[in-house]
């Protein structure tokens, strides 16, 4: 479905990543996980070109990926991305939300978006906050509205950048449970997260990343049965930060 292949990225005089190539298969739920600043945000914003690469190749359905608005407007329209810190518009409702990649990318009509984004909405247990700006809602509510937003395109594949770490820790299992429900579903998806019981759990691949490197793309069963010293290293720090 995506392939990256031997992609470089800098900013400035710091290379985030380095010779990279990952591919993602239709079905796959990936678990990116590793160190701050080991590049795994970058890797996801290449995916989907939010930020092109410096050298190498994104391919997307076997069509190369470029740097061109009309390429670009149908990636994306396929490619659904959940951010970190919600990024909502701070002035409306959760239901205009998820209604307005409908009309702005796909070309729906207002009413007829609106009765799409409700349904997502529903799946996401957020139908009765439809009407509720942003600032009424706790980040968990804010954070499923951005899950909503994304399913409302009917995505191929969703990107998931830390969707839980900038929520209270109470707030995390209701997010973690909408994207173990859309892994049931069958949903493809990437998803950069510390939540190692999703890693371990319910991914069907574990990527490691260090150094701007991926060192490790295995199951998640070989990964946290290794006995790699670098592996149980970075276990051992985890579970010492948690």
């Amino acid at each position: 479905m995506l392939e990256l292949k031997n992609v470089y990225k800098s900013f400035g005089d710091t290379q985030v990543l380095r010779d990279v190539s990952f591919s993602v298969n239709k079905g796959d739920v990936v678990a990116v996980i590793g160190k701050s600043g080991a590049g795994k945000t970058t890797l996801l914003r290449i995916m989907n070109y939010l930020i092109p690469p410096d050298f190498g190749e994104v391919y997307f359905h076997n069509s190369k990926v470029v740097f061109n608005r009309k390429v670009l407007r149908a990636v994306r329209s396929k490619i659904g991305f959940v951010f970190q810190r919600f990024n909502l518009i701070r002035h409306l409702t959760a239901l205009d939300n998820v209604a307005i990649g409908l009309v702005k990318v796909k070309g729906l009509k207002w009413p007829q978006a609106r009765e799409f984004a409700l349904r997502k909405l529903e799946e996401v247990d957020l139908a009765n906050r439809a009407n509720h700006y942003p600032s009424q809602l706790s980040g968990g509510q804010q954070q499923r509205v951005g899950i909503a937003r994304a399913l409302a395109m009917e995505p191929d594949l969703i990107l998931f950048d830390e969707p839980t770490s900038a929520l209270d820790p109470s707030l995390v299992g209701e997010v973690m449970s909408v994207i173990r429900r859309l892994s049931a579903n069958g949903i493809t998806m990437v998803v950069v997260t510390h939540e190692m019981s999703f890693a371990k759990n319910v991914a069907n691949r574990l990527v490691y990343m260090e150094d701007g490197k991926i060192l490790y793309d295995t199951t998640p069963e070989q990964f946290f049965h290794s006995k790699d010293k670098r592996i149980r290293h970075f276990l051992n720090d985890f579970l010492e930060a948690v």
